[in-house]
């Protein structure tokens, strides 16, 4: 079945102007059409493909915040992890994306290196695609 990420707090109908850094980090990552959860709330029945991501929230105007996506398939073949990894690099796109939020925005940038193939120490048929994002937090 499929699965939908859960931000404590998040509400569908709130605007930009109302949703945090952590809820516009959410609804950008959820926008995929794969389950995203923040990697510190992975429900144990999760079916894969989905996401996970890091929430590191930094203050505002401070250095970029280094953030993990990582992208888990269960399949033999390469493509599809790596046609998503694609998708969210063309989303990113080359000078980034401004997510708004209630204080400001979050600009998130592909970090270098941007994806790193690799597969699950106990199960080589998981793919995971670790990508490097790169969060500058301009809010108040």
């Amino acid at each position: 079945g499929r699965h939908f990420g859960y931000v404590p707090g998040y509400r569908r109908e709130m605007g930009a102007d109302k949703m945090t850094a952590t809820e516009a980090l959410y609804k950008f990552f959820s926008g995929f059409n794969l389950p995203a959860y923040p990697d510190t709330a992975v429900p144990s029945d999760t079916v894969m493909p989905y996401l996970t991501y890091s929430v590191s929230v930094g203050g505002g105007g401070d250095m970029a915040n280094s953030l993990t996506v990582k992208l888990w398939y269960h399949t033999e073949k390469e493509a599809e992890p790596n046609a998503k990894a694609e998708e969210i690099s063309r989303a990113i796109g080359r000078g980034g994306i401004q997510l708004p939020c209630d204080t400001g925005t979050v600009w998130l940038m592909r970090g270098e290196p941007w994806c790193i193939n690799s597969t699950f120490e106990s199960d080589q048929s998981i793919k995971l695609r670790q990508l490097n994002v790169a969060a500058i937090f301009n809010t108040i």
